[in-house]
């Protein structure tokens, strides 16, 4: 018990730790990124941008929001989970914060996973039902993607650009091929399984191996439910896909309010453009394995923002719209992303509390009453 509660008392000091360490990324990455300029001069830039564009950039956002977690509201309904809608929406909203505080944005599937077993769904149910998601996303990014190569020239503006978006271009298309793989062939999943039995045989490996194969092997049996669950939902299949498609295209269509904010020469018929440009610029350095891709995305989003603006734009300039939609699209998603996971966390809490006191009234009205002086005779 002395244990048990020594771990719980550990886990706020480890988030806390990871906060500050994530904080301290962020302040020197965005050092290094005003330090590439003038700094007097991408605040003085700043301050002749217009606020009309930029909350018109703060209502895309805010759509993006609020239509993001209905593809998962639209798959648990399918599935027929006994779980209310608004409590799937609250979990679907903290996906965000999760994502933005690990590496490589892995961590908001295994809170989803956790609260909904604290919602009384079943681990299996919820793992199918977050790798539907996790596919629809995967399919609506490539189809970005695919619309973006068409702009690739415009948007990469040097050699080493073209290497790191390749690459992570490539990684993502391929992220969805194998899950594709998985899900439909039973011979792929059984190949990869003799392969980590393989892998077990050596012992430098299986050490770090063997504890997780089983995982693994029963990971590759939740994708293969998963799909076939999917395949008789082809409705909810494809209604899942169009409210994803239209939530990336309100989040991606930032830059292109941003711009026009900048006073950047940049007419309504380039918002496609602008919108493919965000989504290459996110999707190529997606996989550094940074806290919501410290470092790379700010990079990468200023070389893609000049781009979109064929050159026209000062270096202050595409600092300062990267700055703004920096804070904008990932700081302010994460604020709000944090409010929804207090609010499922002061649910969770109270409902808990519920529990616990009914089980203990229950408790009470079960146990044994001592025999009072009359029952024993000696009234």
């Amino acid at each position: 018990m002395e244990k048990n509660e020594n771990i719980h008392a550990e886990k706020p000091k480890r988030r806390i730790g990871l906060y500050i360490l994530y904080g301290a990324l962020t302040l020197f990455v965005l050092g290094i990124v005003l330090s590439l300029g003038d700094i007097e001069e991408i605040f003085s830039t700043l301050k002749t941008v217009n606020v009309n564009y930029v909350l018109l950039a703060v209502l895309a956002l805010l759509a993006y929001m609020a239509i993001y977690p209905l593809s998962l509201c639209i798959l648990t309904k399918a599935r027929g989970c006994k779980i209310k809608m608004l409590r799937t929406y609250n979990i679907g909203m903290t996906e965000h914060f999760f994502n933005g505080i690990t590496p490589m944005q892995t961590g908001g599937q295994p809170f989803q996973a956790y609260s909904y077993s604290r919602s009384g769904v079943k681990v299996s149910e919820s793992t199918s039902l977050l790798l539907m998601n996790f596919l629809i996303f995967m399919t609506t990014t490539n189809i970005y993607i695919f619309c973006s190569l068409f702009y690739f020239t415009r948007f990469v503006s040097s050699v080493g650009m073209g290497i790191i978006a390749a690459i992570g271009l490539t990684a993502n298309f391929l992220v969805l091929v194998i899950t594709f793989l998985l899900g439909k062939s039973k011979k792929v999943c059984a190949l990869l399984s003799r392969f980590l039995d393989f892998l077990c045989k050596f012992g430098w490996i299986a050490k770090f191996l063997k504890p997780k194969s089983d995982s693994l092997k029963n990971y590759f049996v939740q994708v293969q439910d998963a799909f076939a669950h999917l395949s008789k939902k082809k409705g909810a299949f494809l209604l899942a896909l169009m409210t994803k498609i239209v939530a990336m295209g309100a989040y991606y269509s930032t830059t292109f309010f941003i711009l026009r904010g900048f006073g950047v020469n940049i007419g309504w018929g380039e918002m496609f453009v602008a919108i493919l440009s965000t989504c290459f610029a996110i999707t190529m350095v997606a996989f550094i394995p940074t806290p919501g891709t410290s470092g790379g995305i700010e990079f990468a989003f200023k070389a893609v923002f000049a781009a979109v603006a064929m050159g026209t734009v000062t270096n202050s300039v595409a600092t300062g719209g990267m700055l703004i939609w920096r804070m904008l699209t990932y700081y302010l998603v994460m604020l709000i992303s944090l409010m929804f996971y207090i609010i499922l966390e002061a649910v969770f809490s109270r409902e808990e509390k519920k529990k616990r006191l009914a089980e203990a009234s229950l408790s009470e009205s079960e146990s044994p009453t001592e025999p009072s002086d009359d029952a024993n005779g000696q009234g």
